[in-house]
């Protein structure tokens, strides 16, 4: 499985959740993006955290919203003609609650066109088998990636999924807890240039599953970007690095 076999354009990609359900009118980097990842769509509507917010670290920023969204349907009826239009290829972020979920979106998705891939968030907290159960019930007739947070990367179904029809792994944002100034935690999804070594680490060890890898967190310098693409990632997606911009 190589970038050709995914239609893309080039490896530089955006991580979901760092833009909306569309393509952005304009890219923010000086890479060429090679596709579109949509934000994170559920079955059914999903409404916002209550107390989303994000906080930065010495090291990054952590986001908690809820992962809003209007739902799958709803989600089609307002941007599957955008997508069928685009002029990058759509891969669509699912997040389902269940393995019959993740096969009902996956058949719906099939049907859209300009959608060339499907990228699955997993829920936390399942078990081994109900992780692999989720995956094997999102393998259709698209290309499968699934997300992996890089702070799970030696849970042991993680290295039982080169035996599915899975076309790679994204080594995605990892969660944490911060305090707010109230000195209440707040859980949610880590970005920023701390998360490299940690990503690096995840990057060495999955090559032995002998899927295609992407790096999908703590890319904030060309250095680091060319660097992965060198040692092997398929193709990288940027977080924080979108608003910000990348250093040398």
């Amino acid at each position: 499985m190589g970038i050709q076999d995914l239609m893309l354009k080039s490896p530089y990609l955006n991580a979901a959740s760092m833009f909306g359900f569309a393509p952005p009118s304009h890219w923010p980097l000086d890479l060429p993006p090679g596709a579109f990842i949509t934000h994170p769509i559920s079955l059914k509507p999903r409404a916002p955290a209550e107390n989303r917010t994000v906080l930065q670290f010495a090291g990054g920023f952590l986001l908690h919203t809820g992962l809003p969204n209007p739902g799958l349907f709803a989600t089609l009826k307002q941007f599957a003609r955008r997508w069928a239009r685009s002029p990058l290829p759509v891969w669509v972020h699912i997040i389902p609650s269940s393995p019959a979920e993740a096969a009902q979106m996956v058949a719906h998705l099939e049907n859209i066109e300009g959608v060339t891939a499907i990228e699955l968030g997993l829920p936390p907290g399942l078990t081994d088998d109900e992780n692999l159960r989720m995956i094997e019930a999102a393998c259709g007739e698209l290309p499968l990636l699934v997300s992996l947070p890089v702070d799970r990367y030696r849970e042991a179904w993680v290295f039982q999924t080169g035996k599915s029809p899975v076309s790679g792994l994204i080594l995605s944002a990892p969660r944490g807890v911060l305090f707010r100034t109230d000195r209440t935690l707040v859980e949610g999804r880590l970005y920023g240039p701390a998360l490299f070594p940690q990503m690096l680490a995840a990057f060495h060890a999955l090559r032995s599953t002998g899927l295609p890898l992407i790096v999908g967190c703590g890319l904030y310098r060309h250095a680091d970007v060319e660097a992965v693409l060198a040692s092997g990632a398929l193709a990288v997606q940027f977080d924080g690095a979108l608003w910000k911009g990348l250093l040398p």
